[in-house]
């Protein structure tokens, strides 16, 4: 097979295009990503649609529309997602995972069908997570999507590869996380916290203290075990332009935060007081 289609976009659908590109000489590509279409060879075309090819097989790398039923009954659609399938299906499952304490993650190559990251599986990929940022583990699974993605499908194609059903009996389900997300809950426990910052990390916004209307994002922390009781939530101590914010189990220690909309940076002293509940 010398053609097949590439639907996708993001950091995702550039090493999986890079990876397609370096073992087929023609994709068609659907999408709209100035990245993506920056990437097209003289051999590479554009589609609008499914329906603008006779092409049978399709690789998805962060596309995350619904496909119509019609088209999954006409050609077969491999899909990447950025976690150990059945678990964590849906949007963000990396983030999600970490946030459920998994002592190992990966990025799953699997076929689609008609429900939501459901199909065989193809190929996994898994990192043992030992306190790595959600951006370091992603940038494992863009060298493993960028050095094996197109041996996966060529291998698929060749039937070298037998397709593994998921048991659905293991599966858990999981959705977008938007910025309400990111704001930090101080009556988690300090592990949690901790992964939360883990987690949250450039390019994406970070963890979040909502003060009234405002929202600014943290750009740095200590957390302080002290197993003692006062209001949770609250300002305790400014000192050396940090504040000391009373958690569950002890304080969260911020100095410089910044502005969401403005993007400005902030000292934690200037903007809060003592006894100031967020």
């Amino acid at each position: 097979m010398d053609s097949i289609i590439f639907v996708g976009a993001g950091h995702g659908g550039v090493v999986a295009l890079k990876s397609l590109q370096s073992r087929f000489k023609t994709i068609e590509i659907l999408s709209r990503d100035a990245d993506i279409l920056s990437m097209l060879r003289e051999s590479d075309t554009i589609i609008d649609s499914f329906n603008d090819t006779n092409t049978s097989l399709a690789v998805c790398a962060g596309y995350h529309s619904i496909i119509s039923e019609d088209v999954l009954l006409k050609k077969t659609i491999i899909n990447t997602h950025p976690s150990l399938l059945p678990k964590y299906r849906g949007m963000h499952g990396l983030v999600w995972g970490m946030l459920n304490y998994e002592k190992e993650l990966g990025f799953s190559i699997h076929l689609m069908n008609r429900y939501i990251d459901d199909g065989d599986i193809l190929e996994q990929f898994r990192v043992k997570y030992s306190n790595q940022t959600s951006k370091e583990i992603m940038d494992m699974f863009d060298k493993y999507i960028e050095n094996n993605l197109a041996r996966v499908v060529i291998d698929f194609i060749n039937k070298k590869i037998v397709p593994t059903p998921q048991d659905i009996d293991k599966a858990t389900w999981v959705a977008k996380r938007g910025i309400e997300d990111c704001i930090i809950d101080f009556n988690e426990d300090n592990r949690y916290i901790h992964t939360l910052f883990k987690a949250l990390v450039r390019p994406y916004p970070l963890p979040i203290i909502k003060s009234g209307n405002k929202m600014y994002e943290v750009d740095g922390y200590r957390l302080l075990s002290r197993d003692y009781r006062a209001n949770i939530g609250q300002v305790v101590n400014i000192e050396n332009n940090r504040a000391y914010i009373k958690v569950k189990e002890g304080l969260l220690v911020v100095e410089r935060l910044i502005d969401y909309d403005t993007k400005e940076y902030i000292l934690a002293s200037s903007l809060f007081k003592i006894g100031k509940r967020l």
